[in-house]
């Protein structure tokens, strides 16, 4: 009954002891080729585990811009009578794009006309009534000084005679035939015609003075007059010119119009944005560069020089990709809607993008390649075929962390790759 339990090839297996050197045959060459391919599979992603890299990126909005724009302002109030420009105008520096009504300034530069006059006629009547006044003056003068002369020498006539008199009372005192009292009083007579002759020459020098006087008084008179003029003649220029900055609004840069803000008949204030310019007079200011916002939790994770992709709202990145850039400047503290205005030039953007939270300014620059299309390398082989214009929105990406991957599935790990 045993026998016949097993199979009779099998009992000749095994009774036959030459078969018992042969090899057994475990597995064939298939598994082994599959046990190789899984040994190269784990060895692959164990080294890649610890040597790749896993980057943590940070989803971002913002614009594209290219050059600077400015928003050319009223310099003062008033009624707009005139805008120059349309959009799509090209301006130059210095040209007057806008004119202001300025009716007080009129009316004081008039009055300032008015005042310039009145002094160029006094100093007429001065020059003309005042040189004839003076010449009569002094041939006054000149009459007097010769009255006084001829005062002075009647004096000296008679004092000639009153010393020949006290001589001869002298001669009959002496004979005593007069008393003393009558030589006092010629004596006294002498005295007195002396000091009137000495009277007579101080009025002959005070003519003299007078003379002298009288021309250098009318040469002060014309002076002063002078003055007054150019007094009133620098407040009429500067009136003229203030009237002329504040009428002519003057454009302060060469560029492009892109965008009017007011129309003419609108009363402005000083201040009061007229139209916005692309300024076109430096070659630099017109790259391209993306402006990007990061919510104010992840601000400061951004540092400079971290990689960034941006493409702009008119590309499709499933399509085409980035383009490849680097971060230039990052804000210290979350940006205002007036520090916003500045870099995106859209008080609406602006409201739009701060609706979402506070928010820091990101600049990135983007990496040039001369055979793409647009200019710039992308993460594709070369991009797609249009031309980036500034003032596109756009969105990104910023690489904030590296790290490998072993060190997200075990943070142990991040100790020893020195990770913090």
């Amino acid at each position: 009954m045993s026998a016949s339990f097993f199979r009779k090839s099998a009992l000749e297996k095994l009774s036959t002891p030459e078969k018992l050197d042969q090899l057994i045959k475990v597995t064939g060459p298939k598994a082994w080729i599959a046990l190789f391919t899984v040994a190269i599979a784990l060895f692959t992603g164990v080294l890649w585990a610890f040597m790749g890299t896993v980057k943590t990126k940070l989803d971002v909005i913002g614009v594209v811009q290219g050059g600077e724009v400015h928003e050319v302002v009223a310099t003062s109030q008033g009624q707009l009578v005139e805008l120059k420009v349309a959009i799509g105008d090209h301006v130059k520096k210095g040209d007057i794009i806008a004119t202001i009504q300025q009716p007080e300034l009129h009316q004081q530069i008039e009055d300032a006309k008015a005042v310039v006059s009145d002094r160029k006629f006094e100093m007429g009547k001065l020059s003309s009534y005042g040189s004839q006044g003076t010449q009569l003056q002094s041939e006054l003068i000149k009459q007097t000084r010769v009255s006084i002369q001829g005062e002075i020498e009647a004096e000296r006539k008679k004092l000639i005679f009153l010393n020949n008199q006290l001589e001869s009372e002298n001669g009959l005192l002496s004979k005593g035939l007069i008393t003393k009292s009558e030589v006092a009083v010629t004596r006294q007579q002498i005295e007195a015609s002396k000091n009137t002759i000495e009277r007579l020459k101080g009025q002959t020098v005070e003519t003299s003075t007078q003379q002298h006087n009288l021309g250098y008084d009318m040469q002060q008179k014309i002076t002063l007059q002078n003055q007054r003029i150019a007094e009133a003649e620098r407040n009429l220029q500067f009136l003229t010119e203030r009237y002329d900055q504040q009428k002519n609004i003057k454009s302060p840069y060469d560029g492009e119009v892109i965008e009017v803000l007011t129309d003419a008949g609108i009363v402005v204030a000083a201040g009061t944005p007229l139209f916005k310019l692309k300024n076109l007079s430096d070659a630099k200011l017109a790259v391209l560069k993306g402006v990007l916002y990061i919510p104010s939790q992840d601000g400061k994770k951004i540092k400079k020089g971290m990689e960034a992709l941006v493409v702009p709202s008119t590309v499709q990145p499933q399509e085409y990709g980035f383009i490849k850039g680097k971060v230039t400047y990052v804000s210290d503290f979350p940006v205002t809607q007036q520090g916003m205005l500045t870099s995106v030039k859209n008080d609406q953007l602006a409201k739009g993008l701060l609706a979402q939270g506070p928010l820091f300014e990101v600049h990135v620059d983007f990496e040039k390649d001369p055979d793409s299309y647009s200019g710039f390398k992308w993460t594709s082989a070369k991009g797609p075929e249009i031309f980036i214009k500034e003032g596109t929105s756009c969105m990104g990406k910023v690489t904030v962390k590296k790290e490998p991957p072993v060190t997200i599935v075990v943070p142990a790990f991040k100790k020893f790759f020195d990770l913090y």
